[in-house]
């Protein structure tokens, strides 16, 4: 069921599945990613034994349009959204779940309403994308972590800014991003990525510029570039693909490593979560959150 939440002047496109009675979990996207990228299937799957939300970010499909050059924001300012959400729902802990630039997030909740947090999964992320910042704005210099692999920072810069008052080039840029993404070791079912992506571009928000998916880029440049001083406050599942050239498979072990997590490998799964990987991912989840209950 679709809800808006509002929040001081702030208003979130959310979309909830499965009881409310069963424990909470929030669902984080990736940078300019709409919360429908979570797809239908994985949160129905989950749904089955948690409540489960997704939104939209600020700036994002059809949540608020904030003019960055007046009101300038952060990833601190992004982590809070997803307590306000949870303050929408009036749910006091959740379980959080985050992808790339989401798990960024998921670590600031995890430092600032620890409270709030039953556990976090991190999937594709890292806890020092410090290397992925400086790769690209071409400082490769060398790094305790991988940069993007070489052939990602080429085909991003090859294929520029995304501009979506056009949809034709918008569409063309977007699959060739997830293309780069997706990797080599599986095909890239393209016709998997259309129905998504269409939807996608018909319930943005008109109002906001083309460019809007650069306030996101603003709001990671002001970091924090690591977070190496979160302590694990709650269980930590970190997910990651071995062919995950944007984030080489190293900044996944250093991150389970410094949370003392769970850690799981998906072989094959690039920076981006195809269906064919679905039903791995949800098998992973459950089987950690089957720990957690066990444990209590």
């Amino acid at each position: 069921m679709e809800q808006l939440i509002q929040s001081e002047s702030l208003t979130f496109w959310t979309e909830n599945f499965g009881d409310p009675k069963n424990p909470a979990l929030i669902l984080i996207m990736g940078v300019a990613g709409q919360g429908i990228m979570w797809s239908d299937s994985f949160c129905q799957e989950l749904s089955k034994e948690y409540f489960v939300i997704r939104y939209d970010h600020r700036d994002v499909g059809q949540s608020s349009h904030i003019n960055y050059m007046v009101n300038p924001y952060g990833l601190r300012d992004l982590a809070d959204d997803v307590i306000r959400i949870l303050d929408g729902y009036n749910v006091q802990q959740a379980h959080l779940v985050g992808t790339s630039m989401g798990g960024y997030l998921a670590q600031l909740c995890m430092q600032r309403s620890p409270e709030r947090i039953s556990s976090v999964t991190l999937i594709m992320s890292t806890i020092d994308f410090s290397p992925m910042g400086k790769a690209m704005v071409g400082n490769l210099a060398a790094n305790d972590l991988p940069p993007p692999d070489k052939e990602i920072l080429e085909g991003l810069k090859a294929i520029g800014a995304i501009d979506t008052s056009d949809y034709d080039s918008w569409l063309f840029k977007s699959l060739k991003i997830l293309r780069l993404f997706n990797g080599t070791e599986v095909p890239f079912d393209e016709a998997e990525w259309v129905p998504a992506l269409e939807k996608a571009y018909l319930r943005r928000n008109t109002d906001m510029p083309p460019n809007i998916m650069h306030n996101h880029v603003m709001a990671c440049s002001q970091g924090p570039m690591c977070y190496y001083d979160v302590k694990p406050a709650c269980p930590v599942h970190v997910i990651h693909g071995s062919a995950d050239s944007m984030l080489p498979v190293a900044h996944a072990k250093r991150t389970a490593t410094h949370y003392n997590a769970t850690l799981t490998i998906i072989k094959g799964m690039g920076h981006a979560r195809p269906k064919v990987f679905e039903n791995e991912l949800v098998t992973a989840m459950q089987q950690f959150f089957g720990q957690l209950l066990q444990a209590c």
